[in-house]
Parts: C-alpha cells; structure tokens; sequence
C-alpha cells in the first residue's frame, strides 16, 4: 500500500509541537513527535501583546521545525495555533513574521474549531456515544457535550493551567486558601451553562498532555499493565486522592512523584482542580483518557472526511489500523476469517457452544489479529503477538476489551496463557478464562488449517457424533500441512471443550 506523509505544527499556550504522521490508506501512524515547552501564554503584557521574546522563541522553535520537516521530505503541513496566539493582541504581526521567516501560514483556531477537531479525535478513537470532552490548554479549556456521537454544545473557556497557576498561585506551593479561590472560580464558569449540569453516561474524555500525565502517575500506584493510557479509566476517587496527595507538595518535591513530567510538575495541580471540578459539578464517574487530541483530529477529519461512525465501526477501523500498520498477510487473514466463521457456526449449531452477540465480535477481532507478531519470527509468534497488542494503541476499545483480545490472539496453551494473565490479576472471571481457552484453541486450530498460506480449505462441517466431534475440511489441493498441523493443534480444544475431535480431510469437494 502506498504511503504518504503529512505533519501537524500545534502552537499551543504550553507547548509547540510538531508531529509527523504516515498516511495509509484510512490509517494514520504517528512516527515523529517534537515539541518545544515555550510556554508562550506567560509573554503576553497586560494588554495582551506577546513580547519580542516570546514571538523570538516561536520562530527559533519553527525554524527547527522546517529543518526536521526536510530531513524527512514532509511537505504537507498544516500550521495551526490556538489560545495564545489567538489571544494576542499583535496576533497579526507574529503570523505574519511566522510567514515571513520560516514560509509557514498559520491558520489560527477559533475555540470552537479547537473544541471540534477534539471532539472529532475522540469519536473516531474511543467507544463512547455519549459524554464530554475537555481539552485544557495553557491559556483555554474547550469543554464539548456529545450525544448519539454528535457535537451538541461546546464552549471555550479563557483559562488553562499557565493563566490559573498565573492567576492563583502566588508561590512554589499551593495554599489552601488558594485552591479554595480557585476551586470556586471554577465552579463559577462551569454553573453558566445548564447543558454542563450532567455528563451524559457519566462519562468525560479528557484530552492532553495534562490528563496523560495525571493517568501516567495513578497507573504507576496501581502497579497496571503495560496498556497505555489511551482509554484509561481515571475514577472521580482516583483523582481525588490525587488531588490531596499532591495539592501540598512543592514543585522541588513534584521532582520525586513517578510518572510526573517535570515539564508539567508546576501546572499538574491546576489540570487536577479543573478535571476534578468538572467531574463533580457533572456527577461524572472520572475521566476516560484520550491519548488524541487536536493534532490526530485534524488528520482524522482530513483522510476521513469527517465521516461519523458507530463505536462498532470505530472498534474495526482501529483493528484494521493495527493491520496495517504491522503489515499482515491479507490473504491469510482472510481465509482466517472464512475458517473462523465457518468454524464457530459449526460448533453453534451442534449446541457445542454459545456465543453472544458480544463474544461474537470479540471473536472476529481476535481472529483477525491472530498471531499478527508471526513476522516477527514463526518460532516465537504467541509471545511476539502478546507484546505487540498489549503495547499498541486499540482505537475504539476498553481496556479491559484489549487485554481479552490480546490474550485470546495469543493463545498457544493453557500454560502460557497462565503467564499472560499474571499482570491481570482480578481483572477476569474463571468463565471468562474458560472462555479465552475455548476462543483461543479454536482460533489456532483455524490457524493451522492454512499452515501453508495457500488458502487451499474452501469449506468445512462441524458434526456431532456421539461422544465425539467430528470436523470435515475440504481442500482444493494438497492438504499435507494442514493435516499434519490440525491434528496436532485440536487437542487444547479437546481440553478446551472435554471432548474428542476427529479431522477427517475431502480432497476437490466443495460442501
């Protein structure tokens, strides 16, 4: 397939950044991130004029930007920036020195294009139908309200973690007194809008550096598994015991929290107040985090066209990403699909099993990521595809929905799949094990029907007789592979199910 690259240049009030993206096809890949910390929201004067210094260090950060970008032989780019430069009074000189000195044209967004593009990034990456949004930024936080996975209000709100730490703390430690001040005035924007009385299903993604972080620190004191923060649940109790652990601390002793970035050390309590106050002001349930935002957004909607999509189509459109972008096997993995189908069908009809509508589709991803780390290396093709999954973004799944997918894709035998599980410890049920066991044994008996990658199984029956199974393959040439491989793949469905299996083989038949 071919591949095309693009890039995204985010000036933001915190952070500058540039992030460069490969494009295939309808899935994007992030490969390079760089950002400069300039924190441009503390050069603007009273009177909202960014400094000579400030509009100095943007240019420096862009200039090295265009270097970068012709390393790598970008030229697709879009150049955006939000609060800071939105809010500065000399907006139009800085753009268009920016145009003059580096030959890139900002487009500056509106607080409703900022709120948008977020929405867009979370809908198009995460399961939710009905929530929030919040996106805090240095010197804004867009806060958008969604249902049936459609915008329905949003706003943008003129503070950010640089103008409340700005604004409320006077000193390198937070005062009670000062989080109560700012903890009201937060109170105080939120009440002005009744569509913010509630977060619909109680959910709120949060977007940014800030909620990526904050989820960073909670995971290191729960010991997680290596999931990412991409989906993370965040409880409203989670963040409160944040709140209170670190709202004391200075910023030399934020040096000393694991998993705190030292570039945000002095403006993680303000992100914490505003998440926690909204979280209680909408009786939400905590903060399901976003690892995409703005940048991803605006690619989104570009190769996309801001087409929408049910959380199903979501959830398939992230697994065809992974496939992609680790370049499976296309024939394979359709005649993967075929034997698994057929399979599973099968054994429904012969009451063997029974799948729910659920289990079903859980199924279906997991058969099309079966053994995906076999290019990695054939010998060690279960352990490769567990590290690959587990550590992968799984747009439009739940955590917990990517650990019983990437467990039940790696399934060799009941041994290993017990070392998998030893970093879930409480996360699963003895059914839902029992459950993988069935799924992942069924999924590698189809696998070794197309042992030699020549799709040669054009049908199959599954029988019950007796105290037996007996499953019928037809073949379209040479079945030697595959009938060496099932033979000996079908007995951890036998223990799976408790039952015998018998393949019997029918050369040039079709069903």
């Amino acid at each position: 397939m071919k591949q095309s690259k693009t890039a995204i240049i985010d000036i933001g009030s915190n952070t500058v950044r540039l992030v460069l993206y490969k494009e295939q096809g309808s899935a994007i890949e992030e490969f390079r991130n760089v950002k400069a910390p300039l924190r441009l929201r503390r050069f603007l004067d009273a009177e909202s004029e960014m400094s000579d210094e400030g509009v100095q260090m943007l240019l420096e950060a862009l200039k090295n930007f265009r270097e970068v970008l012709d390393y790598y032989d970008v030229t697709k780019v879009e150049c955006t920036a939000t609060a800071a430069v939105r809010q500065a009074a000399n907006r139009d000189v800085i753009i268009e020195k920016v145009k003059k000195e580096t030959g890139f044209h900002i487009r500056l967004l509106s607080g409703e294009e900022e709120a948008s593009y977020g929405l867009s990034a979370v809908l198009k990456t995460m399961p939710a139908d009905n929530g929030l949004t919040i996106d805090i930024g240095g010197g804004s936080t867009e806060i958008t309200l969604f249902e049936n996975r459609k915008l329905k209000h949003s706003f943008s709100f003129p503070f950010g973690v640089v103008s409340l730490k700005e604004q409320f703390i006077a000193e390198d430690r937070m005062k009670p007194k000062e989080q109560k001040k700012m903890a009201e005035y937060i109170q105080t924007e939120l009440k002005k809008f009744t569509w913010l009385e509630k977060a619909p299903d109680g959910v709120i993604a949060a977007i940014g550096g800030s909620a990526r972080n904050l989820a960073n620190v909670q995971q290191l004191k729960e010991n997680y598994p290596p999931l990412g923060v991409h989906g993370y649940e965040l409880t409203v109790e989670a963040l409160d015991q944040l709140r209170t652990e670190l709202s004391p601390l200075s910023y030399s002793e934020f040096e000393k929290v694991d998993g705190l970035s030292n570039e945000r050390a002095d403006l993680i309590l303000p992100a914490i107040e505003v998440f926690y106050q909204l979280a209680i002001h909408t009786k939400a349930k905590g903060l399901l985090v976003s690892s995409r935002g703005l940048r991803d957004g605006i690619v989104l909607e570009r190769i996309k066209n801001g087409a929408g999509e049910t959380a199903a189509d979501v959830k398939r459109n992230g697994i065809k990403r992974l496939l992609t972008v680790y370049g499976h096997d296309t024939k394979h993995h359709y005649q993967m699909m075929k034997l698994t189908e057929k399979m599973l069908r099968g054994f429904e009809q012969e009451g063997i099993i029974e799948v729910t509508d659920k289990d079903r589709f859980i199924i279906e991803q997991s058969a099309a990521l079966f053994y995906l780390g076999e290019y990695i290396s054939s010998s060690s093709k279960s352990r490769h595809t567990f590290y690959l999954l587990i550590n992968s973004l799984f747009d439009g799944f739940t955590h917990w929905e990517k650990a019983y997918i990437s467990l039940t894709a790696s399934f060799t035998n009941n041994s290993t799949l017990k070392q998998y599980l030893e970093g879930f410890n409480g996360w699963f049920s003895k059914d839902e094990i029992q459950k993988m066991r069935e799924y992942g044994s069924l999924l590698k008996l189809c696998f070794s029907l197309n042992s030699s990658k020549r799709s040669i199984v054009s049908d199959l029956n599954v029988k019950r007789k007796n105290d037996c199974i007996v499953i019928t393959v037809y073949c379209e040439g040479s079945e030697l592979a595959e009938h060496y491989q099932s033979d000996k793949q079908k007995r951890h469905l036998e223990k799976a199910l408790q039952t015998t299996i018998e393949m019997e083989f029918k050369r040039n038949e079709v069903n």
